[in-house]
């Protein structure tokens, strides 16, 4: 049953995937790649047919935050789709994904946020992107470790980098800390090979207010949120 529904799950994916990005590009308006994101998380969640205990109840759907949330795999990006659709936010990415064939089209059409690590003036106008398009009410969202995680069950959450916390202070927004275990079990880092009917435990933690952070307040940011973040994956994990 798991191998025919992963069978199913590509025959579906790739088709449905060009559709919507062809969509997004075409559109190029925020409706539009909003309508696009969001039907697209639907429909590989639902090709994926994992069980998704989601709690979000501790944000406000009409606040912008600036989203930090672990990372796993491919999977989490439809599971961020579908179940932040409240939102309309914006991933923080690094410039390269951007160069994908039409998904990556799809994603500047979308306005999502390139950094170019490599190259530190175009990364400032980066951040300043970030921050406009927290301004005009769109949430960053930010994998604060940086990459995906290989190992979770084992390690838990990797270090963050500092370079998210940056941004976030820049922004000004409360920070909205969300944590989601199991989503490697679907699909594992450098794999496309997805493991259908899997539980995926999703939770939003409370709001950080960052408003009396300064940049020099980095590390103090990146360690008070590692805490709260790795405390909270060890419980979904124990549950």
């Amino acid at each position: 049953m798991s191998l025919l529904r992963t069978l199913f799950f590509y025959i579906v994916f790739f088709p449905a995937t060009i559709f919507f990005s062809l969509v997004a590009v075409i559109g190029r308006n925020q409706a539009s790649s909003h309508w696009c994101e969001r039907n697209w998380g639907r429909v590989v969640v639902w090709l994926c047919a994992s069980t998704d205990r989601v709690d979000l109840s501790a944000l406000d759907e009409n606040q912008t935050y600036v989203f930090m949330v672990n990372h796993q795999s491919f999977y989490d990006i439809p599971l961020l789709f579908k179940h932040l659709a409240p939102w309309k936010f914006k991933f923080v990415a690094k410039k390269q994904l951007f160069d994908f064939p039409v998904f990556g089209h799809a994603m500047t059409a979308a306005k999502h946020i390139s950094i170019d690590r490599e190259n530190r003036r175009q990364a400032m106008r980066d951040i300043q992107n970030a921050i406009d398009t927290a301004d005009n009410g769109n949430s960053p969202l930010i994998f604060p470790e940086g990459t995906r995680n290989p190992a979770p069950e084992k390690d838990g959450l990797m270090e963050f980098k500092t370079g998210g916390m940056v941004l976030a202070i820049k922004c000004q927004k409360p920070i909205a800390p969300v944590v989601m275990y199991g989503v490697n079990k679907v699909c594992r880092k450098h794999s496309l090979w997805m493991n259908p009917f899997q539980e995926i435990k999703i939770k939003a933690l409370p709001p950080i207010d960052i408003s009396g952070y300064k940049v020099r307040d980095r590390n103090k940011l990146k360690e008070q949120l590692a805490e709260v973040m790795g405390a909270a994956y060890a419980e979904l994990k124990d549950e």
